[in-house]
C-alpha cells in the first residue's frame, strides 16, 4: 500500500513548478530562521514575561491584560537591553512618539502601564526605583468626552455596525469591553442586565427609547448586540483600532475614543439634573470621585444657571418691596 503524500511541515517554504510535459511538481525548502536574539535573564523581554506570569497579572480583568500587552509593546522592542539600564529618558522618548503618532491619551497610558510593569519589579528587586515613577501627564492626556453634535453625526454618518457601538455606549454608559460582551439575552425589551467586567458590579439599565428603538430595530447576526460589518461579535481592540478612521472619514476627530462616550453619557445624565448616586447606578462607578470628575463641566453650567435664575428672582422680588 503507497504512503500518502508527505504533508509540508508547517517550517517548509513550498515553490512549485511545472515541468516540460506540463505536470507539476512541488520543491521544499526549510525556511530560513531570523537568527535568534538573545534575551539575557536581566533583559526586559524577561522582566515583561515574568510579570505577565505572576499573580498580580492574572488578577487584572481580561480587557485590561489586554491593553496592558498593547501599550507594553513599545518597551518590549528594546527587550534585548537590561532592566537596570532602562532610564527615564527612555521612557520619556517613547512617550513622545507615541503622543506624535496616536495622541495625548495614548502617551498617557502608556506611561501608566510601564510605571505599574516597573512597580511591580521594584516590589520583585529587578530593579531598586522606578524610572517611571511621578511623570507627569500631558497636557490633554485624558480621553475627553465627545459633545452631543460629534455624538448626533456618528450615529448619523457612521456606516451601521460603528454607529451602534455609538449608540449603544452613550445610553448605557459602559465600557468597551462590556459593550462588546453584551449579549442580546441581556436585553429584555425595557431593560440590559449585565455584570460589569472590571468592577463585577451587576446592573440593570432601563433602555432609554430612543436606544430601545434602536435595539428593536437592529439585526440580530450574533449572540452579542454588536458586531462588526461581517456580522462577527467585536474584539474590543479591534472597534478600538477602526473607530478612529471611520471619524475622520466622516469629518470628525480620530482622538475620540469609546471611553469619550461613556463621559458623555455621564454629562447629560447630569446635565438632565441626575445626582451623583442616580448616574453612578447606570455607569457603574464604584467611586463617586469619578463621576464627579466625568460631570464637573455639566454640573458647572446646570449650577451657573440655576444661580443667574435664582439672582434674577431676587432682584424682582427686591424691586416689588420697594
Amino acid at each position: 500500500m503507497p504512503f500518502p503524500p508527505r504533508k509540508p511541515r508547517l517550517a517548509d517554504r513550498v515553490v512549485k513548478h511545472v515541468l516540460r510535459d506540463g505536470t507539476e511538481t512541488e520543491y521544499r525548502y526549510p525556511r530560513k530562521k531570523p537568527p535568534a536574539i538573545h534575551r539575557a535573564a536581566d533583559s526586559i523581554s524577561a522582566l515583561i514575561a515574568a510579570y505577565q506570569n505572576s499573580p498580580e497579572w492574572r488578577a487584572l480583568a481580561p480587557s485590561t491584560r489586554q491593553n496592558y500587552a498593547i501599550y507594553l509593546m513599545p518597551l518590549d522592542k528594546a527587550g534585548h537591553l537590561s532592566v537596570s539600564s532602562l532610564k527615564r529618558r527612555d521612557i520619556l522618548s517613547l512617550r513622545d512618539g507615541i503622543s506624535a503618532g496616536r495622541g495625548s491619551g495614548a502617551a498617557t497610558v502608556f506611561v501608566r502601564v510601564v510605571a505599574a510593569l516597573l512597580a511591580w519589579a521594584v516590589d520583585r528587586e529587578w530593579i531598586d526605583h522606578n524610572p517611571a515613577a511621578r511623570i507627569k501627564a500631558l497636557p490633554g492626556g485624558h480621553l475627553r468626552a465627545w459633545t452631543v453634535d460629534e455624538a448626533d453625526a456618528a450615529q448619523r454618518d457612521l456606516p451601521p455596525h460603528l454607529a451602534r457601538a455609538v449608540i449603544l455606549a452613550r445610553y448605557t454608559g459602559q465600557r468597551r469591553g462590556d459593550l462588546c460582551a453584551m449579549g442580546w439575552s441581556a436585553y429584555d425589551g425595557a431593560t440590559i442586565r449585565l455584570v460589569q467586567e472590571k468592577t463585577k458590579q451587576p446592573l440593570v439599565i432601563p433602555a432609554h427609547p430612543i436606544l430601545r428603538a434602536e435595539l428593536d430595530a437592529w439585526p440580530r447576526q450574533a449572540a452579542t448586540i454588536l458586531t462588526n460589518k461581517k456580522g462577527v461579535p467585536w474584539k474590543p481592540i479591534y472597534l478600538s483600532h477602526q473607530l478612529p478612521d471611520a471619524l475622520e472619514r466622516i469629518g470628525l476627530s480620530g482622538e475620540l475614543g469609546i471611553h469619550g462616550l461613556r463621559k458623555l453619557a455621564a454629562a447629560e445624565l447630569a446635565n438632565a439634573g441626575c445626582s451623583v448616586h442616580e448616574i453612578a447606578a447606570i455607569t457603574g462607578h464604584r467611586t463617586l470621585a469619578m463621576v464627579q470628575h466625568y460631570t464637573a463641566s455639566a454640573d458647572q453650567i446646570r449650577m451657573a444657571d440655576a444661580a443667574i435664575i435664582r439672582l434674577s428672582q431676587h432682584r424682582d422680588k427686591s424691586k416689588k418691596r420697594q
